[in-house]
């Protein structure tokens, strides 16, 4: 009997390493692949930005600031209100092809870029680099203010 346990012991420890994978994969499949995926079009940031406010969250905490969760609000005449608990800030947004960028007057603040994929109707925002690729991972998932979002893992 322990000859015949020996070879399924290995087998399982063999398996497990995809079941793992398979388990992580799941997550993956909420998250845009922006290896593969297309960002929005000029067109489309227009339409789910332009004279629109999002709410969203972070991936990450800000100095001073212990909620992920914030507002954006990009006015139709190219002006931007940002607010992350209590905090207000103001500037512009534009847009150039797949891209949109954020340039507050704040001088602290330097101008980000991002391009945005959809999943259900949330907005993952992928900041881009020198090199005009995403960056590793999302810096904010939003949706447009009022509405529930249906993607998952759930948003603030």
């Amino acid at each position: 009997m322990r000859y015949i346990a020996r070879p399924l012991i290995a087998v399982f420890c063999l398996l497990l390493p995809l079941t793992t994978q398979a388990q992580s994969g799941d997550l993956d499949e909420f998250y845009p692949d922006v290896d593969y995926a297309s960002p929005l079009s000029e067109a489309a940031l227009s339409s789910v930005f332009k004279g629109k406010t999002h709410q969203g969250s972070y991936n990450f905490l800000n100095n001073n600031i212990t909620t992920f969760a914030f507002e954006e609000t990009t006015a139709a005449n190219g002006l931007i209100r940002h607010v992350q608990q209590g905090k207000v800030d103001t500037g512009q947004w534009t847009l150039d092809e797949d891209t949109i960028c954020y340039d507050y007057d704040d001088p602290n603040l330097r101008q980000a870029c991002f391009r945005i994929y959809k999943r259900g109707n949330c907005y993952y925002h992928y900041q881009v680099s020198a090199e005009g690729r995403a960056r590793f991972g999302f810096t904010a998932r939003t949706i447009i203010a009022g509405d529930t979002a249906n993607c998952e893992p759930s948003l603030v």
